[in-house]
Formats: structure tokens, sequence, C-alpha cells
């Protein structure tokens, strides 16, 4: 309200801080009819606040004025004419004025404060976008590089592009999310969608993940499915996926489960896109691990446990 209220010293300011004052002392003559010669300016203090949110000092100021001379006027006895105000009025007067006025302070303070965080709210989205249109600035340009260099290397562009392409899409959720997170199920929704879906299940709640796991996580889940899809159980029209996870105690347990595809071999050597996948999480306090199983390659990973959304689980689907 404050951020966006009434220009100070406005006609619409004043009007909001008469249409307080008017507020108030309807509502002080009802109480009149119950409670008579109840304090006389109890219900004006919520109009010199509400005034003076709305319409900043000047609004409040005019309440405080105009709260004076009806208060004076309608409930100090005798009520509806001007007279001299004795001693003991003349102090309930100067305390309510004392104290409206600390209102006023108050309220304006608080409005610079949420005024200013408004200002840096705009100016942190204005930052983002603009580092979000210099990334993708960046990683075009990488991508034309490395696209003009590997030319007549088909088998390492397609491995590294990609790689870019996860990071790209990885980098768009997070701040499309602006600073919310992103949902575990929508990152391997990502990375899944090229695949054929009905042979992909994913069985979890609802997890979000922040800060810069979800963009690592993208590179691993890329690197897995492409394995899938060369040497794994996307390679056999009969291959299946399962990816399921789950919440144990401070951790994300996710396991990554390949079934019906060509008899799995342990690798002799390891090369980039396994060290990717089991050391990549190291740094976030979570771990993965292949395990290279007769009837399929099975990944057990551990993210750190953060902030889930209130949303009802869904147990099982296939990627859309």
């Amino acid at each position: 309200m404050a951020s966006r209220g009434l220009r100070p010293g406005s006609p619409a300011a004043l009007s909001v801080a008469i249409l307080c004052v008017a507020a108030a002392a309807l509502l002080r003559l009802a109480i009149d009819l119950i409670a008579p010669n109840s304090a006389a300016f109890a219900t004006f203090y919520p109009a010199v606040l509400v005034a003076t949110l709305m319409g900043g000092v000047s609004a409040g100021v005019a309440a405080i004025l105009l709260s004076v001379a009806v208060g004076w006027w309608a409930f100090i006895e005798p009520q509806f004419q001007w007279f001299p105000l004795p001693p003991p009025d003349i102090a309930r007067l100067s305390l309510f004025v004392a104290s409206a006025g600390l209102i006023v302070w108050i309220a304006e303070r608080y409005r610079q404060v949420v005024r200013r965080l408004d200002q840096e709210e705009h100016y942190r989205q204005v930052v983002v976008d603009e580092l979000g249109h210099r990334v993708k600035n960046k990683l075009a340009t990488i991508y034309a590089i490395l696209r003009h260099e590997l030319r007549g290397h088909d088998a390492i562009w397609h491995s590294v592009s990609g790689r870019l392409r996860a990071l790209s899409a990885a980098d768009d959720f997070l701040v499309k999310a602006d600073g919310k997170g992103v949902d575990l199920r929508r990152i391997l929704e990502m990375e899944m969608e090229p695949y054929d879906s009905s042979r992909i299940s994913l069985q979890g709640e609802p997890v979000l993940l922040s800060a810069k796991l979800p963009t690592v996580l993208a590179l691993v889940f890329h690197e897995l499915a492409t394995n899938a899809a060369k040497y794994g159980a996307l390679s056999e029209p009969g291959g299946r996926l399962t990816i399921s996870w789950q919440i144990v105690g401070d951790e994300i347990a996710v396991e990554w489960v390949e079934t019906g595809g060509p008899e799995v071999n342990v690798p002799t050597r390891r090369g980039f896109g396994s060290n990717l996948i089991e050391r990549s999480l190291g740094g976030f306090g979570g771990s993965a691990k292949l395990e290279f199983a007769s009837g399929g390659l099975i990944c057990r990973m551990t993210l750190p446990k953060q902030n889930a959304p209130d949303m009802p689980a869904r147990s099982e689907t296939n990627v859309a």
C-alpha cells in the first residue's frame, strides 16, 4: 500500500484523510449509543494511521487536525458547540495530538522502508533479467564457436552440444522460478522429453530444489539419459526406465533403474560422464553411485533436503 499509495499533498490524499476522519466520527457516534462519554478520540487513532499509510505525512497531519476539530466539537461535553477547554480536556487533547503525531512518524518511516524495498526488488528483477539475457548470449556464442571448431567431429559435438542445452534449460528454469526453486519432477520431465514417454516412469512426491543444485542435477540426468539412449534401456524397444525419489530424514533419495536393455558390462575406463555423475553432487552435500548390474544400470543418488512445496503427491506418472 505504502509503496503504491497516493501522492502526498494531492487532493486525493486529502480526500482520504477526510473520509478516514468521517468514518471514525460515525463509529464514535455509534459507540456513544452504547457507552456515552467514553474516550473521545479512541476511534480517531486508526483514522490517522490509515490516512498516513495511504496519503503520507500531509494526509496524516490533516487527519490529526480534523480529528481534533471533530472531537472537540462533537465528543467533549458540552457537545456540538465551541467553548474553552478545561485543563483535563486540554490534557486529553494534547495526549491525542502527541500520540497521533507519533503514529504519523512511525507510519511514514514504514512507508519509506516499504518504498525502498519495492525499489530494491525492482532493481533486483532488472539485474536478474539482464544476467539471464547475458548468460543466454554467452552460451549462444560458445555454442556457435564450438560448432565451428568441431566441424568434422560429430560425436564430440553431439556430446558437448547436449550438455550446453541442458545447462541452458536449467538456467532458464531457475530464472523463471525467481528464487522459488524448481520441482525435481520438472527437471526430469525436461530431460526425458526427447524420449518415448511410455517407457519412462517417474515416481515421487513434489520436491523443490533451489540455488545451483537444479543446474548440476540437470547435467547429471542429461548424462544418464544420453547413456541410456546410446547403450542402455532406451536403446532397446523393450527397455524401460524408472526414476523414483523419496524424502528420507534430511536427505532426498533418488534411484535411477534401467531394465530390459542390453546386457551391461562394467566399463574398463571411466569417462567424463561417469565422473560428472558421481562427483558433481559432492559439493552440495549429496552423492551418486553407479551400479552396473546385469539387468541394467542403476544409479542411486542422495540430495540435501530443501524446501518442499505444499502440493499433493503424485505416486507414479509417465513423462508427458
